[in-house]
């Protein structure tokens, strides 16, 4: 059946995204031409555009380190022709339930300025270019032209330094597309929310990404939304941190942010957890980015080491109060249609499934086959009783709807969908779906007991304070372990 709503839906390629270069000037940061990944979906008005990530650089030391080391981050000269890309740019239903048959766009990323810069000419001591900003602008009008035009929907998405670039051109992108007001536009924000907070440690061979910031942003001639440079107008550098920015933007935002980002704590000079020492500090980090989230509308935060997560294959194993990455997203792009109108529950079942246009008869069969919720079955058995109560006298069937409504309801309360999703348990990978972590000096996967112990905590005192004795803390079932340590977070 899926494969039948891809042939009506015409993606132009099922398999890739195709390579387009700018036909305006800008460039990666070696002057070749940037560009972007397309691929069509001629029956869908929706569309992604997503900024890939990769930190950057900030003066010319760094700039020049990048440029031996990751090359690929500063050029389009090795541009293949064809990109895959998973996640929520794949357009396989199994892989993506939701936006399978968007228009989908992969922007490389290719000026090392979190999608901030604007120097078109290099400076004195830097042969490179900055460009970031002027390429996400160019980007959407280059679209416009190809069907952007007539979009009801367009998601802006990022991860990591894709995602702070979201939040820092999501206004601007909003504005550019004010004579299009058929044109919803919103952001995605994957690993981008980073904190401005002293570092664990300091080398004199590295450098805070506070500093790093402040150095980049004369370098980048880095654009910074208007609402929030007039915020912090003595320190500009500070909106590229993401709660601060946040209260700035007008547009529909959603953050995605591992509880305990790699990229964060490599920010932090934390390096891999080992030590006791090391394992407080990250765990107070991971305290202070929960604490930003308070005013976040629309947040997945759970409690992982990783980094990114949009465009991993697996993306849909990740889940918060058993409702995954995907849901969450889905729930808050209904509940942000145009003129606030919030979508009811009925609205709601069938759409989740896919925006392909479907006839009432796909619909009601899709609704049978695939609704996880039991509410298909709960319809089913109401209208065996009603059958059976019309064979009934009037008084006696009156009362068994009531009691058949009663039945029902909590099921259709049910449905309400989370898009406010933040981990509870403030332990480092206490969610049962987060990514596998490793043992840095083995490489081998750590079960959780062994993660426990390399913490630096006595495990006598942690069974002590579990209501346990140790032999059984030793040999207890990993996700009956998770749940004690869950319930004592709570």
């Amino acid at each position: 059946h899926f494969q039948q709503l891809l042939e009506g839906c015409s993606l132009e390629d099922h398999k890739g995204l195709r390579r387009f270069y700018l036909t305006g000037n800008a460039t990666c940061n070696d002057g070749s031409p940037a560009g972007y990944y397309l691929r069509r979906s001629h029956g869908s008005k929706r569309w992604i555009v997503f900024l890939e990530g990769g930190w950057y650089c900030y003066d010319h030391r760094s700039c020049h380190t990048r440029w031996a080391r990751m090359r690929h981050l500063m050029s389009s000269k090795q541009w293949p022709d064809i990109r895959n890309v998973g996640g929520i740019l794949s357009p396989n239903p199994d892989e993506n339930p939701y936006w399978w048959n968007a228009n989908h766009v992969f922007v490389p990323y290719c000026t090392s300025d979190s999608w901030s810069g604007q120097r078109t000419v290099p400076s004195v001591d830097n042969r490179f270019t900055f460009m970031g900003a002027i390429i996400i602008e160019q980007v959407i009008e280059n679209l416009l032209p190809l069907g952007l035009h007539n979009a009801t929907s367009l998601l802006l998405a990022g991860s990591s330094a894709g995602g702070a670039g979201v939040m820092l051109n999501l206004e601007k992108v909003k504005d550019l597309l004010k004579l299009h007001p058929n044109i919803l536009v919103r952001g995605v924000s994957d690993s981008g929310w980073f904190l401005d907070r002293p570092p664990f440690s300091s080398h004199s061979d590295s450098i805070t990404s506070v500093d790093a910031v402040k150095r980049g942003l004369p370098l980048w001639e880095g654009q910074i939304p208007k609402n929030c440079r007039t915020k912090y107008h003595f320190e500009p550098w500070r909106c590229y941190f993401g709660y601060r920015l946040y209260p700035t933007i007008s547009a529909p935002l959603f953050v995605f942010q591992w509880l305990f980002d790699e990229a964060q704590m490599t920010a932090d000079n934390v390096g891999a957890p080992v030590t006791k020492q090391q394992w407080d500090y990250i765990h107070k980090m991971g305290d202070s980015l929960r604490n930003t989230f308070v005013n976040v509308s629309a947040v997945f935060a759970p409690s992982c080491i990783s980094h990114s997560v949009l465009t991993k294959r697996d993306w849909q194993i990740l889940r918060i109060d058993d409702v995954s990455l995907p849901q969450a997203l889905r729930c808050w792009e209904l509940n942000t249609q145009p003129d606030g109108k919030q979508m009811t529950n009925q609205e709601r079942l069938p759409d989740m499934l896919s925006d392909a246009p479907l006839n009432n008869k796909s619909s009601r069969k899709l609704t049978r086959a695939g609704n996880s919720t039991g509410l298909s079955a709960g319809h089913q058995k109401t209208r065996r009783r009603k059958n059976r109560n019309k064979k009934r006298g009037k008084k006696k069937r009156r009362g068994q709807r009531k009691s058949v409504n009663t039945r029902v309801r909590p099921q259709r309360q049910a449905q309400v969908c989370k898009q406010r999703l933040v981990e509870r348990c403030s332990w480092p990978q206490c969610n049962h779906s987060c990514p596998k972590l490793h043992n840095p000096f083995t490489g081998e996967e750590m079960d959780f007991i062994e993660l426990l112990k390399s913490f630096g905590l006595d495990m006598k005192s942690v069974a002590n304070a579990l209501g346990i004795d140790i032999h059984t803390l030793n040999n207890m079932d990993h996700d009956e372990l998770l749940n004690l340590l869950t319930q004592q977070a709570n």
